[in-house]
Order: C-alpha cells, then sequence, then structure tokens
C-alpha cells in the first residue's frame, strides 16, 4: 500500500505543483511542494521523503544537478526519484537516469501512469 506515503514535489510552475499536490493528497499521500533545486535539497534533507518527484528545469540548480548532490549523500544515495520534465529528447532522458534518476516521466503528466511508476517506485 503506498498510500500515507510522503513526496517532495518539485517544479518551478505552482500550477503544475498544485495538481500534482492536489492529486497525490487525493490518493492520501503527504505532499510537500516547493519550487527550486536548493529548495528540493534542503526539503529532503527536512521532510525525508519517500519518493522525489523532480523538474528539470529549475530557476537555480538544475534536476540534473540535484540529482547528483541528493546521490552523493549516503542517507539519500537510495533514495526513489522520479523525473517528471517537459524535455522529451532521449538525450535528457539519458542524462537524468545516468545522474540517479529510477524513472522518466514526460509533461502532460497521466495521472495512471504516474500511480504506476509511484507503485513501481515505492514497492
Amino acid at each position: 500500500m503506498i498510500s500515507g506515503k510522503s513526496v517532495v514535489i518539485v517544479d518551478d510552475e505552482p500550477l503544475m505543483v498544485d495538481m500534482l499536490s492536489t492529486f497525490l493528497k487525493i490518493k492520501g499521500f503527504k505532499i510537500r511542494g516547493v519550487y527550486s533545486g536548493q529548495d528540493a535539497l534542503t526539503a529532503v534533507q527536512t521532510e525525508k521523503p519517500d519518493i522525489l518527484l523532480l523538474d528539470l528545469m529549475l530557476p537555480d540548480i538544475d534536476g540534473f544537478e540535484v540529482l547528483r548532490r541528493l546521490r552523493a549523500l549516503p542517507a539519500y544515495a537510495k533514495l526513489p526519484v522520479l523525473v517528471i520534465t517537459a524535455r522529451v529528447d532521449a538525450a535528457a532522458r539519458q542524462r537524468a537516469l545516468e545522474a540517479g534518476a529510477d524513472g522518466y516521466m514526460t509533461k502532460p503528466v497521466r495521472f495512471p501512469e504516474l500511480m504506476a511508476e509511484l507503485e513501481r517506485l515505492l514497492r
């Protein structure tokens, strides 16, 4: 059962954070939404979430760098990270997976696919 799990959502578009938050709260998740890479790093360390939903294009530190920094910290080396991005190019996907992403989805988000990925990553 994955409801009750905590999620940090990182996206520089408040509408995206709101939409994902609303959907996941209905599904029983605890949510913390942030809007920058630096805030993502802070939120992960204070909230200790079960999973991180991470956009790649952020205003300060991009998602690739957030991933790299998290993976360098032993406590977060195994934190499941699902990238959710507008970047549809294969190079971005490859780079994200090499940086340590556990999954990669493109916007617009389809909620059945999101739930399937969350089930897989939180198993």
